[in-house]
């Protein structure tokens, strides 16, 4: 590489990295690309285009917005987490499962699952629980939604074949 060139791309890095470290270049624009808002309507509007029912749930003062997914025959429980002015920092995918007998809830099971996935399973009120969680805030695309949506889907059915 002769000096001129050398000088030339260390004047565009330079710049380049100026504007990243300022938020220029490292800041999504929404609406630019594929990237989407970080608010409900956006996801939900996503989640029907990928094919799925969603269905507002009623809006409670002092809670964040929640959706029901129906995904084949499962209706999931989607909630919204850390909202301020429209915008929120995360979703939340979350399904349970009524054990035959709450005396058989193992947690030795849901501890060994945890270890493993990057799904959280739990024990709550007597029933088992799996959660997904996403992050929204700065922007996502759908097809990074739609991919979070069927690997929560596939670790739903594994966790299902797995349940003691």
């Amino acid at each position: 590489m002769n000096k001129a060139s050398a000088s030339a791309a260390a004047l565009l890095l330079s710049v380049s990295l100026s504007g990243a470290l300022a938020g220029g270049a490292g800041a999504p624009l929404v609406g630019g690309g594929q990237v989407q808002a970080a608010t409900p309507e956006a996801v939900t509007a996503a989640l029907r285009a990928a094919g799925y029912t969603v269905t507002a749930n009623p809006i409670r003062e002092d809670e964040d917005p929640s959706v029901t997914v129906r995904a084949g025959g499962r209706e999931l429980d989607v909630w919204f987490s850390g909202c301020r002015e429209g915008s929120c920092a995360r979703v939340t995918a979350s399904y349970g499962w009524d054990p035959e007998d709450e005396a058989d809830l193992n947690l030795d099971f849901v501890n060994e699952w945890n270890g493993n996935y990057y799904t959280q399973a739990y024990v709550y009120e007597g029933r088992y629980y799996l959660d997904s969680t996403m992050p929204l805030r700065g922007g996502y695309t759908r097809a990074a939604l739609n991919a979070w949506m069927t690997d929560y889907l596939t670790d739903v059915e594994d966790f299902e074949g797995e349940l003691p």
